[in-house]
């Protein structure tokens, strides 16, 4: 083999792990500051970040969970730049720059099979969560959403405009302390959260297959929507899944 082939090769391989160590510490300095405005929170608020728990199928990775009197606030940070464009049911979002861009996957129902394994897991009421999708200052947010998705500068506001205690503060202790037990975090565990991330997508792309929604199991119907044709659940609207054609 030529010699110049496997040094090109290792080069490559050399470069896409410096751009996968750097996506990750860009993404722990967005949690770290998003932290840092959770614990400034008054002490009725209670921050658990980076959450491990086990769900019915795999692992689920929660940036932030804040158990409070006025509901439990699941925060997924996401520390990207550039200009944002995603639509509250759309499958995946895009992020551009002035000559390129790249997709990735819609924050909004990230944060929601984060909400789902919460509730399913500690056997609590889905409505006494609020999901919030809080983006770095430095992007420029152009989406369409009824749900709070953010800049990390309103994060604080956002969380205190919520008034009405809707758990109270006896639970709101007890739901910490089950959160804290049952984290699963440590290094072996978040090398188990990746191997059940790639376990979920060949069952979610077996589901797919065989006509099936991967989240219920419900059947996948073809539908007409704003932006087109795609395939949703059966069991809508309990279940939300779509897939886009």
């Amino acid at each position: 083999m030529n010699i110049f082939f496997i040094l090109g090769l290792l080069m490559a391989l050399y470069i896409v792990r410096i751009v996968l160590r750097s996506q990750k510490h860009h993404g722990m300095v967005g949690e770290k500051r998003v932290s840092k405005i959770l614990y400034s929170l008054p002490k009725d608020y209670h921050t658990i970040n980076n959450v491990i728990i086990p769900n019915r199928q795999a692992t689920s990775q929660i940036d932030h969970v804040v158990v409070s009197p006025y509901g439990i606030f699941v925060i997924e940070t996401k520390n990207y730049r550039g200009w944002i464009f995603g639509a509250e049911n759309s499958k995946e979002w895009k992020q551009t720059f002035k000559t390129k861009g790249s997709f990735f996957r819609n924050p909004i129902k990230q944060n929601w099979g984060h909400i789902y394994a919460l509730a399913e897991y500690f056997g609590l009421n889905k409505r006494v969560f609020k999901p919030i999708v809080v983006f770095s200052d430095s992007a420029s947010l152009r989406v369409e959403t009824t749900l709070p998705v953010i800049y990390m500068s309103q994060l604080r506001e956002e969380i205190l405009s919520y008034t009405q205690e809707i758990i109270p503060n006896e639970k709101v202790e007890s739901i910490f302390e089950q959160i804290s037990r049952a984290n699963l975090i440590g290094k072996d565990s978040e090398a188990r959260h990746i191997q059940s991330i790639q376990e979920n997508i060949s069952r979610q792309r077996t589901a797919l297959q065989q006509g099936r929604c991967p989240n219920c199991g419900g059947e996948l119907i073809l539908r007409n929507g704003k932006y087109g044709q795609f395939y949703g659940c059966s069991n809508y609207p309990q279940c939300r899944f779509t897939h886009k054609i």
